[in-house]
């Protein structure tokens, strides 16, 4: 898939699904942030491991990202590289971890694909490190 910097990948190309706990909620959430799906990867003992990350950030982040439709009129920004995934696996945000300590999640269908983008060539090239979330 080619991405022009300049427009917003539409839905019909690129769908996001919203849990149920989540829908409604995801705006206020956000409190006029930008959503960012990115992804961290590491090789370690000769295999590329790696998770999909998702965060709200203040400023929608530089090249190397594509915008994708609104989600509940939050912005949303995409690593390039996953922009196949995300249209192939089945991509759907959640919110995870416990009562006390909430935040997004996704969920694939086709979790398959996240194990076929790893084994890719050029995946450990990574525009920004890795950064724990904030509290």
């Amino acid at each position: 898939m080619s991405v022009d910097t300049g427009k917003v990948v539409p839905r019909s190309e690129i769908s996001l699904g919203v849990a149920p706990a989540l829908q409604g909620r995801l705006a206020q959430l956000a409190a006029t942030r930008v959503l960012v799906i990115d992804y961290f990867a590491s090789r370690r003992c000769s295999l590329v491991i790696g998770d999909l990350t998702i965060d709200f950030e203040d400023e929608p982040p530089g090249p190397g990202y594509a915008e994708l439709a609104r989600i509940e009129r939050v912005r949303v920004f995409a690593e390039s590289r996953l922009l196949v995934i995300l249209g192939d696996a089945g991509f759907t945000l959640r919110l995870g971890g416990p009562p006390f300590a909430r935040h997004l999640g996704v969920d694939l269908d086709r979790p398959d694909r996240w194990i076929d983008f790893l084994d890719q060539p050029g995946v450990l090239a990574r525009s920004r490190p890795f950064r724990w979330r904030r509290p």
